[in-house]
């Protein structure tokens, strides 16, 4: 058994006092975020790593920001914000909202379906922030309970940030970093035909099973929250 180094031990607490940090409501992801990177580039400024052909010091911790993973992730992620700021699927939400009105049973599962086919090609978080308002401005006026369709739309994104490369960050490093080892390249729709197969028994799961399985929780849902306001043409 290899007993992990110092440079290791530091970087694992350094990562669990992170995750700590990341429970506290009351401290801001943002400052969580910047104390993490200063903690890191300050550890390997003062103790830089040099072990056999290993190097890292403050300049490598640095160098991952010019990485072009990351660069399309931002991107992604400014297109997904655009969207989000200026409306652009607003005329789907309010679709959705109608169909809520008419069934909720319907409504759920277009919802889902439209979670996995915006989060194919834009990053699932922004998309999850646009559909998140929507669903508890529904339950807010139908006097349901929002946690029995939050958790099944949150799967249902992840599951189609799945579908493409281009959905979620995860598959860009992979496929960046088997880039890196010499495997062959791998193109946006590769994982469709893997995703695909485990979307089909997800969403009859999410939407027939999962609303049954979780309690549901009336009153005051989310504090301090904006609702989406739908309305009727």
């Amino acid at each position: 058994m290899t007993i992990p180094g110092p440079h290791a031990i530091v970087v694992l607490v350094i990562a669990l006092v992170a995750f700590y940090l990341y429970t506290r409501p009351r401290i801001r992801m943002e400052l969580v975020a910047l104390l993490l990177l200063v903690a890191l580039v300050l550890t390997f400024y003062l103790f830089p790593l040099h072990e056999g052909q290993i190097h890292i010091s403050d300049v490598d911790v640095l160098s991952g920001f010019g990485h072009p993973v990351l660069i399309a992730i931002l991107c992604l992620m400014i297109l997904g914000r655009g969207m989000l700021m200026t409306g652009a699927l607003e005329p789907v939400v309010r679709l959705l909202t109608r169909l809520w009105k008419w069934s909720a049973s319907i409504g759920l599962l277009l919802t889902l379906l439209f979670g996995v086919a915006a989060s194919a090609f834009i990053n699932d978080t922004p998309v999850l922030v646009m559909m998140l308002p929507m669903l508890l401005g529904i339950a807010e006026r139908t006097g349901t309970s929002a946690t029995k369709t939050l958790m099944p739309v949150n799967f249902a994104i992840l599951g189609g940030g799945m579908v493409t490369s281009l959905g979620t960050s995860t598959n860009l490093l992979v496929i960046s970093i088997a880039a890196d080892l010499g495997v062959r390249q791998i193109g946006i729709f590769d994982f469709t035909l893997i995703s695909a197969g485990a979307l089909l028994v997800a969403i009859p799961y999410l939407w027939l099973i999962a609303p049954r399985l979780l309690k549901a929780r009336t009153g005051e849902q989310v504090a301090h929250r904006r609702l989406y306001e739908g309305r009727s043409a």
